[in-house]
């Protein structure tokens, strides 16, 4: 666990949730999720609880898993590469980088939500042999923190009351195709000669309604709309970091931020191992909301283009508002919380 900041680094602060307080629906927690939710787009919640201890357990497995699978050889993690933003092994260097002219500096391995809980028999291709191997520990994992992100979306609704159309949970229909996905990243330590290649993930904001993050490591950088800088999110012993996704900030009409985010090294190259540890939950595929420019589009179509511009050029990126979901115009908070 990392616990020392780097020389200088500037800070974010952000709220801390309690998740048995908000399992349990007390009345306070819920008013602190809303204002979290709405002045940040991102806090912090304690899993240090009786009822989501087992999350940390779990937590702990999966990192232990990672270890093992991403010191494989490259050759042996590609046969797991199955073209797809949802599932399968993702090498380096797909995307663009989060400093301009370098591509990306992670690798990831993710298991769409569909696939772990209804498909693993019917469609047991599309899983990884190490993930078929270990699903019971990915079962407990994704389950966990589908269960708790799901508990957010119903405390918000509640908070919302007749702002929104529809409680928030509906649109999250598990019958229905989605493109829910756990994902887990390694930012592997880097020469002098790949630093100059690639370099951490670049600025964006999440594609979909909550995204439940773990990490011990520092690295991960938030751009905050209270100071307008870029600052440094400090790794909490037991602690999950939250943020709010595109589809959620469009679902209620604009009245929460969603999160814009990248991951740098402290240094111009990475010094050791990063891993991150994501569920990403997302709305139905076939739900439909107004994106940042005022289309109606479906939670589909706004993932696969997303997608898309993860790849484009730093150029293309610059010109469109999708990356970062409308919240930012060269690196400054654009987008605020209608009324």
């Amino acid at each position: 666990m990392d616990t020392a900041p780097p020389s200088g680094a500037n800070i974010a602060h952000f709220p801390t949730l309690d998740a048995a307080k908000l399992l349990q629906r007390d009345e306070g927690e819920i008013q602190n999720l809303l204002q979290a939710c709405k002045t940040y787009g991102f806090f912090s919640l304690n899993l240090a609880t009786t009822e989501t201890s087992y999350m940390i357990d779990a937590w702990n497995d999966v990192l232990a898993f990672m270890d093992a699978y991403f010191d494989q050889p490259s050759e042996v993690k590609l046969k797991d590469e199955r073209h797809s933003d949802i599932h399968g092994y993702e090498p380096c260097g797909t995307s663009t980088g989060a400093t301009d002219e370098r591509l990306d500096h992670y690798e990831s391995l993710k298991v769409c939500l569909q696939i772990s809980f209804t498909e693993c028999k019917c469609r047991s291709e599309n899983l990884a042999p190490a993930l078929k191997q270990n699903l019971p520990l990915f079962e407990t994992f994704i389950g966990g923190a589908h269960r708790l992100v799901m508990t957010l979306l119903e405390c918000l609704t509640q908070a919302l009351g007749n702002q929104i159309p529809a409680p928030l949970e509906s649109f999250h229909d598990e019958s229905q195709p989605t493109t829910s996905t756990m994902a887990m990243f390694r930012y592997p330590r880097q020469t002098e000669e790949e630093a100059a290649k690639g370099v951490g993930h670049n600025k964006h904001t999440d594609i979909g309604t909550f995204t439940f993050l773990l990490c011990r490591q520092w690295g991960l950088q938030v751009l905050s709309p209270v100071e307008n800088k870029w600052l440094y999110v400090a790794p909490k012993k037991d602690h999950a970091i939250i943020n709010v996704g595109d589809s959620l900030r469009f679902l209620t009409g604009n009245r929460l931020l969603s999160a814009v985010h990248r991951v740098l090294p402290f240094t111009h190259r990475q010094l050791e191992h990063r891993h991150s540890i994501a569920f990403f939950l997302r709305p139905a595929d076939n739900t439909v909301y107004r994106d940042s420019k005022n289309r109606l589009v479906t939670a589909r179509s706004w993932h696969d283009e997303k997608f898309d511009h993860f790849r484009a050029s730093h150029e293309k990126q610059s010109a469109e508002c999708i990356l970062t979901g409308g919240m930012e115009r060269s690196d400054r908070i654009v987008a605020f919380p209608s009324a």
